[in-house]
Parts: structure tokens; C-alpha cells; sequence
């Protein structure tokens, strides 16, 4: 992971927020690799420097590759296609679901290089689901991702939307109540019970016996940390 990539990530995915049309976001890599981490070189040239690793870290509130910290109203998925080591276990481990394929080594290599997973990321979320939702073939990891992408396309966004506002909450610390009290007052939990979406399931799918036909929700303001 190079600054140039980690900001070209960063404007994509601010992108992906803003715009309504685009329900589910699949990351994956290419070679032999996820995400092996760092640039260690590239860290080495601004070590002490006003631009270095370090400092990015304190400023940057999204974490490693503006994503491992991310707190996005929509749906994450990670089609993990090789090895991952470093941040890129810290990114994997912030998504939604992980397509993993057989074989990959994962981990957190960074003490043998004499630095740390400092940038944080939330391993409690996926350790309940062993870390990988489904683990395939490397030929299959991203047809697998794209099938479960639209799984959840096939969803009300409305309701996909609100309920990752739940788990943001949770993974915030907040207990059962809190997360109950301030879900139900956001600005998508109002849209979603004033929507075209939960008009068309209700009455659609129930009076006319038919699948419901999604509509884009409102824009959705910036994830934030």
C-alpha cells in the first residue's frame, strides 16, 4: 500500500458513499496478493519527516488504505484472493464479508519488522465468523463475492443501510439499548420509514403477491469514523 493508492482509495470510496445508486462496494487485489501492507521502502525514504507513516496515522480517521476504520452506511465485501498480511488484515477485517480463498496465509506480521498494527481495526466483528464467511477456490474468490454482492442487492438498501448503521454502533461500544434508541432517530432509520422502499414491500409484495422493486434511497452523507 503506496500514499498514492491509499489516496486514490480514499476519493473512490468517498465516492461510493455520496452515490445512491451503488448499494455494495467488492475489494480485492491482484497477483499473488490481497493487501501485503505497507510500502515498508516507501516508509523508509519519509521516516522523520512531516509526511511520514506515522503522522498519516494520527490524521488519517479512516485507517490503513482509508478503509480499515471505515464506518460506511453500506455494505463491504472482501474477496480475498491471496496472501494478506499487515493492514491488509486490518482492512479484510473491517469488511461486512470475506470471501477467502484456500490456502492464503493471513496475519499480522509487523512486530518482525519492528512496527506495529497501529492503525486499528476491529477483529471482534469477524472473529465470531471465524474471520472468513466462505472459503473457495482462488479461481472462485470473486464470482463467490459477487454472488453474495447480489444477495444483498436483492435486499431493501434502506433497510441493508440502517442495519450496518446498528452495527457501527456496536462496534462503537454501545450497548443494546443505546443502539436501539439512537438507530431508531438517524437520518436513514427516518428516510427508510418514510420511504418509497418499505411502501413497496408492504404493500407490493404482500397485496400484490410480487417481488419488490427497489428504488435508489436518498444520498447518504461521508462515512465517518
Amino acid at each position: 500500500m503506496t500514499d498514492e493508492l491509499e489516496e486514490d482509495i480514499c476519493k473512490v470510496m468517498d465516492w461510493f458513499e455520496e452515490e445512491p445508486s451503488l448499494w455494495v462496494v467488492v475489494v480485492t487485489g491482484t497477483g499473488r496478493a490481497f493487501c501485503a501492507g505497507q510500502d515498508l521502502k516507501a516508509w523508509n525514504k519519509t521516516a522523520g519527516s512531516s509526511n511520514s507513516p506515522t503522522t498519516k496515522i494520527a490524521t488519517n480517521p479512516h485507517g490503513f488504505g482509508s478503509f480499515a476504520r471505515r464506518r460506511s452506511k453500506k455494505t463491504l465485501i472482501a474477496a480475498v484472493n491471496g496472501m494478506s498480511f499487515g493492514g491488509g488484515t486490518e482492512l479484510l477485517l473491517n469488511c461486512d464479508i470475506v470471501v477467502g480463498c484456500e490456502g492464503a496465509p493471513v496475519g499480522l506480521p509487523e512486530v518482525k519488522r519492528g512496527v506495529v498494527a497501529s492503525v486499528g481495526a476491529h477483529p471482534t466483528h469477524l472473529l465470531a465468523q471465524h474471520v472468513f464467511t466462505s472459503v473457495v477456490s482462488t479461481s472462485q474468490v470473486l464470482s463467490t463475492a459477487i454472488e453474495w454482492a447480489s444477495r444483498i442487492v436483492s435486499c431493501s438498501p434502506d433497510a441493508v443501510w440502517v442495519t450496518k448503521e446498528q452495527i457501527n454502533l456496536w462496534k462503537d461500544g454501545k450497548g443494546i439499548q443505546e443502539i436501539v434508541q439512537e438507530s431508531a432517530k438517524t437520518e436513514q432509520a427516518l428516510a427508510l420509514y418514510d420511504g418509497e422502499n418499505l411502501k413497496e414491500a408492504l404493500f407490493f409484495r404482500f397485496e400484490q403477491k410480487r417481488q419488490p422493486e427497489w428504488r435508489d434511497p436518498p444520498a447518504l452523507k461521508k462515512a465517518k469514523l
